[in-house]
C-alpha cells in the first residue's frame, strides 16, 4: 500500500510544493489548511506521516504535536518559518521526528520524509523515484501522461496498450463525469471503426481485468447504461 502523508499548512504554495514533490516520489498526499480541516481529514485517512506547520490560523502546531504523540507513533515533521527556528527545536524536544525550516528545497523535503520513514520502520513509497510526474492518482495507482505509463500501488508498471492508456487517460481527465462512446472514440485519437460500441466495450473489459476493484470493492470504471462510462474510483 502506498504510504499516506497528511500535510497541514495554511500556505497554499507550501502545500502545492509538498504535494507535487512527494507524489512524484510515489507517496499519496492529502492536505489541510486549518486544524479543523486536519481533524476531518485525519479521521478519514490511514495516515503514515504528518507534516505540521507550527503556526495555524485556528490552533498551534506544537499543541497538535503533543496531542498526536499521546496516541500515535507515526512520523511527524514540523514545518517552521526561519524566524521560528526555536519552535522547531522545541518540537524536537516534544517528540517530533524532524523539523524543516521554510522555505525549503524539494530535495531536502523528500530526503527528510524518506529518513523519517526509515527510522520509524514504516514502508517507504516503492514507485520509481526517477519517474516523470504523475498526472492522475487513484487508489494507490499513478498515471503519467508524459511517460504514458501506469504504475500499480506496489510500484510495478501496469502494461497497457495504446488504446487502453488513452481510454483510461480520457476517463481520468474527466473524472466523475460520464463519457459517451462517441467521446471516448474521439479521445482514442479519433479512430474510425464501423462498430465502435463493441470496440469501446472491449477496451473497457480489458482494462477492468488489468485494474482489479478498488479497496472499497467497487470497480474503477462504471457503466452508465444507455450513456457510456465513468471513472468512479
Amino acid at each position: 500500500m502506498v504510504p499516506c502523508i497528511l500535510a497541514l499548512d495554511d500556505e497554499a504554495a507550501i502545500l502545492t510544493i509538498v504535494r507535487s514533490t512527494l507524489e512524484q516520489r510515489g507517496f499519496r498526499v492529502v492536505t489541510a489548511k486549518s486544524l479543523a480541516q486536519f481533524r476531518k481529514v485525519d479521521a478519514q485517512e490511514q495516515v503514515d506521516l504528518y507534516l505540521i506547520d507550527t503556526s495555524l490560523p485556528d490552533g498551534n502546531g506544537l499543541s497538535l504535536l503533543r496531542e498526536l504523540r499521546k496516541v500515535s507513533d507515526r512520523g511527524i515533521i514540523l514545518l517552521a518559518p526561519q524566524r521560528d527556528e526555536a519552535e522547531g527545536v522545541l518540537g524536537l524536544e516534544l517528540g517530533a521526528d524532524d523539523t524543516l525550516l521554510k522555505p525549503f528545497r524539494e530535495r531536502e523535503l523528500a530526503a527528510r520524509v524518506g529518513a523519517v520513514f526509515r527510522r520509524t520502520g514504516r514502508p517507504v513509497a516503492s514507485l520509481p523515484a526517477g519517474r516523470p510526474g504523475i498526472d492522475h492518482e487513484f487508489d494507490g495507482y499513478g498515471l503519467s501522461l508524459q511517460a504514458r505509463k501506469l504504475w500499480a500501488p506496489d510500484g510495478q508498471e501496469v502494461e497497457l496498450t495504446t488504446s487502453e492508456f488513452e481510454l483510461l487517460a480520457a476517463l481520468l481527465g474527466r473524472r466523475g463525469q460520464v463519457l459517451s462512446r462517441d467521446q471516448i472514440m474521439n479521445a482514442i485519437k479519433g479512430r474510425q471503426w464501423e462498430s465502435y460500441d463493441r470496440v469501446v466495450d472491449g477496451i473497457v473489459s480489458r482494462l477492468r481485468r488489468k485494474l482489479p476493484a478498488s479497496r472499497s470493492g467497487s470497480p474503477f470504471i462504471r457503466t452508465v447504461h444507455g450513456v457510456g462510462y465513468t471513472f468512479a474510483g
